[in-house]
């Protein structure tokens, strides 16, 4: 028995790897000295590509295959695997070694199936789209790439948030989960760059496969899910059906059936028993409706006491259910620094000295509000607090009053007026305080004491902004300053307002004639907080 060629198990690894659109530069080259010295591998090569051409190719690039076998046949060399005879001489591997060249160059803007018949000249029309995008839901894109007419090989879709249906040329549809970023490479193949998704292949489609820089999946009828980690593995699971899923390194492949799962890191394959490795991909098999949002909102406006809430001097509830956690310890059950005022209606608020700048005496410090998981807010969804304040009072020097959203006084985000730099004088401000400590303050405009405002303090879509209406003057100013991340993922956050002198004893009434606060939540359940109310 005569033993292998260690060179024709090397040109085949070369060549999976180069049908798997895998082969790096080194690798590349040395597929290229393999072909140009023997005849033998560059028909070997042939005969590769052909067998594998209903997986890895599409019907186009099989009409290539044969076209370029045609080109390259001759009667002075060897035979194709079809009877053609290959051109011999140098001239003969010159023309097949630009054609690799041309590919290798091309690779890594498309597959070398989708390129190879632009190559040969088979085509001078546009390349076709590869996919179509089918659904979206409440989907981010980033970069310029993004869904669109133009949906052909090469094309990287970066997707943020949210699902996005794609369906292939050939009928595998793939839900994909942001944050996750896919490369189309053809009708039957895609490249699953980072992140999770889902296939679902009928059995025209049979073959779809999926690369990463684990490996590659390939279809056999099936549905399946494919996820990247944080260390750049990868894992499988089978849904129903058939995969076979193949590491980077050519080797046989280990085919999983209903219900299994396995994970690749490039080197190999292995068989996945652990259930926790399929739930963290969290697989998102359907796209259903959209989770329709609903307001739930609070409005105070102050014509009556609110039994069971913040009281005042005189015992009434005021209506707002909590203070900002870290404030107010030493505050009276029955705050004198209140007084409801059903009569006007308004709620009037003394200012006290405290500043969430340093922390400063936060034991007396104003700041009322709601806790807003007390209206369903559970961390992801958009809010906002507003605030109607008539003739608003000139405080001292630096004095300022406000709305706020933060889970703790070291932890927030505030912003309204601020004095400066006469009492009578105000400048609209907001500002960061993490640790304790402002950061990001930004400033604009004037406003006088005496006029009428309304403050908004909203997030929506994930960013914060200030708007202060100023409606005796008829305008408004919107702020927005560097996002607050560190309060990205608070779960238990509270709002509302507050009223401070921070660097004096010199007190002024606030009149505050509404609130209101609103969360748009998809929660089923209902919310806790008295008094709720949906707006008219």
């Amino acid at each position: 028995m005569s033993e292998r060629d260690p060179s024709a198990d090397e040109l085949l690894d070369l060549i999976d790897l180069y049908l798997s659109d895998l082969l790096d530069a080194e690798s590349f080259a040395r597929l290229e000295g393999l072909l140009g010295e023997s005849p033998a591998a560059r028909s070997r090569f042939a005969l590769y590509v052909n067998h594998h051409r209903e997986i890895e190719f599409t019907a186009r690039a099989s009409r290539a295959a044969d076209t370029a076998l045609d080109r390259l046949a001759s009667s002075e060399g060897g035979t194709s695997p079809k009877g053609r005879r290959w051109l011999g001489g140098r001239g003969a591997w010159a023309a097949a070694a630009l054609v690799l060249v041309t590919i290798g160059l091309a690779a890594r803007f498309a597959p070398p199936r989708v390129e190879l018949g632009r190559i040969l000249g088979l085509t001078t029309a546009e390349p076709a789209n590869v996919a179509w995008l089918l659904n979206a839901q409440d989907c981010e894109w980033s970069g310029p790439e993004k869904p669109g007419r133009d949906m052909r090989a090469g094309k990287t879709l970066g997707l943020e948030r949210g699902l996005a249906e794609l369906e292939f040329d050939r009928g595998a549809r793939v839900i994909l989960q942001g944050p996750a970023e896919l490369e189309l490479l053809s009708g039957s193949s895609a490249r699953l760059i980072k992140g999770s998704l889902t296939a679902r292949v009928p059995s025209q489609a049979r073959g779809f496969t999926v690369l990463s820089a684990g490996g590659k999946v390939v279809d056999l009828g099936t549905e399946f899910g494919l996820s990247i980690d944080d260390k750049g593995g990868t894992v499988v699971r089978v849904f129903n059906g058939e995969v076979v899923a193949y590491p980077l390194k050519p080797a046989s492949g280990l085919t999983l059936r209903q219900d299994q799962a396995a994970r690749l890191n490039g080197r190999t394959v292995a068989l996945d028993t652990a259930p926790a490795a399929w739930d963290q991909a969290r697989y998102v098999r359907s796209i259903g409706p959209a989770a329709k949002a609903h307001a739930r909102s609070i409005t105070l406006d102050f014509s009556r006491p609110r039994p069971g809430t913040l009281a005042d001097g005189r015992g009434q509830g005021v209506g707002f259910t909590h203070r900002l956690p870290g404030t107010g310890a030493l505050l009276p059950r029955f705050d004198a620094n209140l007084f409801l005022r059903s009569d006007t209606p308004a709620l009037e608020l003394t200012t006290t000295r405290s500043d969430l700048n340093t922390q400063d005496r936060m034991n007396t410090g104003e700041y009322l509000g709601f806790r807003l998981a007390e209206l369903g807010f559970t961390g992801p969804e958009d809010f906002e607090i507003s605030a109607t304040m008539p003739r608003i009072p000139g405080l001292d020097v630096v004095g300022q009053f406000g709305l706020y959203v933060g889970p703790r006084s070291n932890q927030n985000i505030r912003g309204g007026l601020i004095r400066r730099p006469r009492p009578d004088l105000y400048r609209v401000f907001l500002v960061n305080n993490n640790d304790g400590m402002d950061q990001d303050i930004h400033e604009v405009g004037l406003t006088t004491a005496g006029d009428d405002l309304r403050l908004s303090l909203r997030r929506l879509a994930g960013r914060y902004s200030l708007v202060v209406e100023n409606l005796t003057r008829k305008s408004s100013s919107t702020l927005a300053i560097a996002h607050p991340a560190f309060l990205d993922h608070a779960t238990d956050l509270h709002a509302g307002l507050f009223g401070a002198n921070t660097q004096s004893e010199l007190s002024r009434t606030l009149t505050i004639s509404e609130v209101q606060l609103t969360i748009w939540t998809t929660r089923p359940d209902s919310p806790t907080m008295p008094s709720v109310r949906k707006p008219s």
